[in-house]
């Protein structure tokens, strides 16, 4: 393991924890439009692991994004993984799809997820153009290290999940 994933997993296990805590409480909203705790199964311990990420959602469908350094994804292997999802502190059962490998399909979903949710892009080393779309040359660079997921839900998500808005500054 690289000094750079050892100082990356540190980070990690420090602001988890606390990313958990605050998603879990009474002032969720503040990250709930945009962080999700993703529930799984280890693929070979049969553990419970509860993740934070960031998310998007279309409808019923629900995007994460994350890098072959965070290794937490290699437990949705295989087709339909089950998963859980708690947002807004609701919980939504789904079906995990993994792309793990470069691929036209990887980085045209990457581009998707990086124009709903652009902030992302500087996680991944991805430069955005003047509108915000994801700079080809810097996707190409950093696609070969990414993991997309895709999680369709089992129950209609938009007619639970509350809008959420964020407080107007005073």
């Amino acid at each position: 393991m690289s000094i750079i994933e050892t100082v990356e997993n540190l980070a990690y296990k420090i602001a988890n924890p606390i990313v958990k805590t605050l998603l879990r409480s009474p002032v969720h909203n503040f990250a709930s439009g945009s962080l999700t705790l993703l529930h799984f199964t280890g693929r070979k311990s049969g553990r419970r692991f509860v993740t934070p990420l960031s998310y998007v959602r279309k409808q019923n469908t629900v995007w994460l994004l994350s890098a072959h350094s965070t290794r937490w994804w290699m437990n949705l292997r295989g087709s339909d993984t089950s998963v859980a999802l708690e947002i807004a502190r609701k919980t939504y059962t789904g079906r995990a799809r993994l792309w793990e490998a470069d691929s036209p399909e990887l980085r045209d979903r990457v581009r998707r997820y990086l124009g709903a949710l652009p902030r992302d892009a500087k996680v991944y080393g991805i430069k955005l153009d003047e509108n915000k779309l994801p700079d080809e040359a810097s996707l190409s660079k950093a696609a070969p290290e990414l993991v997309f997921v895709e999680i369709e839900l089992d129950s209609d998500l938009s007619s639970t999940l509350p809008i959420l808005t964020r407080p107007s500054l005073k």
